[in-house]
């Protein structure tokens, strides 16, 4: 009979190193379909052969020409990469959230900070934004995240 303690029961830093792995792994393939994916520039398959032909001391002809290149590197991989930020900082937030509150269970919905943002954008158009509209800093980013901001020193 095996015990916990037994050579055979898995340790706790493999699981935690399968899964970062494993997710390492989707976020390669995510990032390698967003890049092949578009209305124009290359065709999808010759996406990754140029990207190997990118890398230092390797030569492969792709038939991929410099304008499609740049269709590549200057509009769709700006666009991947920041929706890899954007999901690394949405889940940051969500665990300092359950961090903050100790509370596994907790996200923007439930503590009201999705409304109260909604709301301080609703103000920011209702009420302020014809007379806004040449500000040098539009007001309805910093008016959601006041609106948030109080939502959570509410439920706090």
């Amino acid at each position: 009979m095996l015990r916990a303690n037994d050579d055979f029961a898995p340790r706790a830093g493999t699981r935690v190193a399968v899964l970062s792995l494993a997710g390492l792994a989707l976020l390669t393939i995510a990032v390698l379909i967003g890049t092949m994916i578009g209305p124009a520039g290359p065709q999808w398959w010759r996406v990754p052969i140029e990207l190997v032909d990118r890398l230092p001391l390797i030569t492969v002809d792709s038939g991929v020409s410099q304008e499609q290149w740049n269709i590549v590197w200057q509009i769709r991989m700006p666009r991947v990469v920041l929706a890899v930020l954007v999901g690394a900082m949405l889940s940051v937030a969500g665990a300092s959230y359950q961090g903050v509150f100790r509370n596994p269970l907790v996200d923007p919905y439930l503590l009201g900070v999705a409304a109260g943002a909604g709301l301080g954008a609703t103000l920011v158009f209702t009420l302020r934004r014809s007379t806004t509209e040449n500000w040098l800093i539009d007001p309805l980013p910093l008016a959601a995240f006041a609106g948030g901001l109080v939502a959570v020193l509410a439920t706090y």
